[in-house]
């Protein structure tokens, strides 16, 4: 067993919760409220320059914003639009994130299953899905890695005490001893 790995799991164990919980189907049938998930997301409006939407994303830590108009979603803007829809448009930094954004996204209330989250994120490949209120304002924003975490927590032994790299793949070995 590596070593310092007890006094690990004994800190997660402290965070987290004993590693005696159990994920089953009633565990993913939970709200998402569970989680720990963002409740105050980077917010831009469709007029705000692309720059600035990225400037946000990288302050806040996340990959993407919600852009909201008149209290409500009307899309968002992941790191994902910014590779795929922004590099390929010229001077796209101080053009508006409306030509950019993905409109109308589909969004989920803190109410809605773990189960649902995971089925958005799954079978439509989101990495990111707002989280509004029953009027529509954004309350949240759950990632992919906020849910990764949830499951990894009913295995903190295993995911601990993962190897650093696979067998199957070692690192590169240098003649220098790196």
């Amino acid at each position: 067993m590596c070593e310092g790995y007890e006094e690990d799991l004994d800190m997660y164990e402290n965070a987290y919760g004993s590693s005696k919980r159990q994920l089953d189907s009633e565990t993913l049938l939970r709200p998402i409220s569970t989680l720990s998930y963002s409740k105050t997301p980077p917010l831009v409006g469709p007029d705000t320059q692309v720059a600035e939407a990225l400037k946000a994303m990288i302050q806040k830590g996340t990959g993407a914003v919600l852009v909201v108009e008149h209290g409500k979603v009307v899309g968002i803007f992941s790191g994902r639009d910014a590779l795929m829809k922004c590099l390929c448009a010229e001077s796209y930094a101080d053009r508006p994130v409306r030509h950019f954004m993905t409109p109308d996204p589909e969004c989920l209330t803190p109410y809605d299953s773990i189960a649902l989250a995971l089925n958005c994120m799954v079978e439509a490949g989101y990495r990111h899905v707002p989280l509004i209120s029953p009027n529509g304002a954004p309350v949240g924003m759950l990632r992919l890695r906020d849910v990764v975490g949830y499951v990894a927590s009913f295995f903190p032994r295993e995911v601990l005490n993962a190897p650093p790299h696979s067998e199957y793949n070692p690192p590169e070995r240098r003649a220098e001893g790196g």
